[in-house]
């Protein structure tokens, strides 16, 4: 999963199939195909809209690949573990989502089920990533915990909202200001 080609959109790093889901896009829309592409960087990645916020799933599982790190997001592969809880289990959750609308939920969020044993990984840029608590790329074979959301039209794409990395999981938030994009019902 993680072939990119970087050099394909300046130094943006989207990975082939990601390039080749948004010209697709931009192939059936209105709009003149040169202002989609002056756009394709945010168009490709910024905003949750094209995942399905109605569901937090909780993933676990180790870095398989070196994915690209930078902007405007950083992207890698991880290998799911083949037997995950029913929940997210007890991790340390980020200050900016320790409000109990969020905690709750985040705590919640039911494992992934889905039919991918290996899932990519879109996470904030390393600027925004470093404030919150990873200054550094992850490594081929480190643990990898998250809770966040699957994308509504490639199933295999996970965006999270907080990620837990390394033997001590130590929790890095990835929402823009103190709240979840969306804060979903409860599971039942």
């Amino acid at each position: 999963m993680a072939t990119t080609d970087s050099s394909a959109c300046g130094n943006q790093g989207l990975s082939l199939r990601r390039r080749g889901l948004i010209l697709g896009a931009a192939a059936r829309a209105p709009l003149p195909l040169g202002s989609l592409l002056a756009a394709l960087p945010a168009f490709a990645h910024h905003g949750w809209p094209g995942f399905d916020t109605a569901q937090l799933v909780y993933i676990a599982g180790t870095v398989s690949s070196n994915g690209v790190w930078g902007n405007p997001h950083s992207l890698f592969d991880v290998v799911i573990d083949g037997n995950l809880p029913a929940h997210t289990p007890e991790l340390a959750i980020p200050k900016e989502l320790q409000d109990p609308e969020d905690s709750v939920r985040v705590k919640a969020a039911r494992a992934y089920k889905g039919p991918h044993n290996e899932l990519e990984i879109i996470i904030a840029p390393p600027a925004w990533s470093g404030r919150w608590g990873l200054g550094r790329a992850l490594k081929i074979g480190e643990r990898f915990q998250a809770v966040g959301y699957i994308n509504r039209s490639d199933d295999s794409l996970f965006r999270p909202v907080v990620f837990w990395y390394g033997s001590d999981a130590v929790p890095v938030n990835q929402v823009l200001g103190n709240t979840l994009p969306v804060r979903a019902p409860l599971p039942r």
